[in-house]
């Protein structure tokens, strides 16, 4: 029996975290901690302006202030399934008032933070990976037509393997952005042009020669900071057209954060994916 191949893995060799700004850090400890399962970081931002909560070897940011819309969804892998819809249902009182939501949909959970972010659970073992707590996505809902152009970026200027497939029978493209992690691009017709006031951090080789790329397509929006850039658009390739804007935090794998150890409260035999 030939040995299995192992899926390629690109420029981007670690998904880190999604950003979201919130207001309110007791309803937040409620939702991701209480209810998801997932723990707040002990060593880092452990302030009242800003919370990290770890989910395996990723975490969400959560610094305070207003809350801003994000068209799309996050993943989350937890090991049981029932237990986290359980303890939702429980805290669903503290919610009221709130955008937070929380129904079955299929073998998922489909809900919504407090501030309306939608983010959908999984079931360890439902998608592939090795940690029973993850956040394996970050899908993005974007204009008609723009999918396509948005793979090509990824892979022409940023370096990353892209698979161009429907999801549920919309256009879309899913880029690696490390072992079984990635971000998907689908088209919708409420789709946007811009995510407002989040972003993701991933880890990355050829640093330089990828900042050199994004710079001359001008997509920077700030500068090299000693193994730390961002950028936010994305454009063809070909063309130059802009399709889409999205902040990423791109740090290099000199960056003093590259494999931080995370404390998680659910044993992580591997903490790798």
């Amino acid at each position: 029996m030939a040995p299995s191949v192992s899926p390629e893995v690109g420029t981007i060799v670690h998904f880190e975290h999604v950003n979201f700004r919130i207001p309110d850090h007791r309803l937040a400890h409620l939702y991701f901690c209480v209810g998801l399962g997932l723990t707040r970081d002990p060593t880092r931002m452990v302030g009242i302006e800003n919370m990290w909560v770890n989910a395996g070897r990723q975490q969400f940011h959560l610094p305070i202030g207003p809350p801003s819309p994000f068209r799309g969804e996050v993943g989350v892998v937890v090991p049981d399934l029932d237990a986290v819809a359980q303890r939702l249902t429980e805290a669903k009182g503290e919610f009221m008032g709130t955008q937070f939501s929380c129904a079955r949909d299929g073998e998922t959970l489909r809900t919504t933070t407090p501030w309306g972010h939608p983010v959908r659970i999984h079931p360890f073992g439902l998608l592939p990976g090795r940690n029973p707590q993850a956040i394996p996505y970050v899908e993005l809902w974007v204009a008609q037509g723009t999918a396509p152009g948005i793979g090509a970026f990824y892979r022409d200027v940023i370096g990353c393997p892209v698979e161009l497939a429907p999801v549920n029978g919309a256009p879309s493209a899913a880029v690696t952005v490390g072992p079984h992690h990635v971000f998907r691009f689908v088209e919708r017709a409420d789709g946007g042009a811009v995510a407002h006031q989040n972003h993701v951090a991933v880890y990355l080789t050829r640093y330089h020669a990828t900042y050199e790329a994004l710079s001359r397509l001008g997509c920077i929006m700030e500068e090299d900071q000693r193994e730390q850039f961002r950028f936010h658009h994305m454009k063809d390739p070909a063309t130059g057209k802009l399709l889409y804007s999205f902040e990423h935090e791109m740090r290099s794998i000199y960056h003093p954060d590259f494999g931080k150890p995370l404390v998680n409260r659910v044993p992580m035999p591997w903490l790798v994916d």
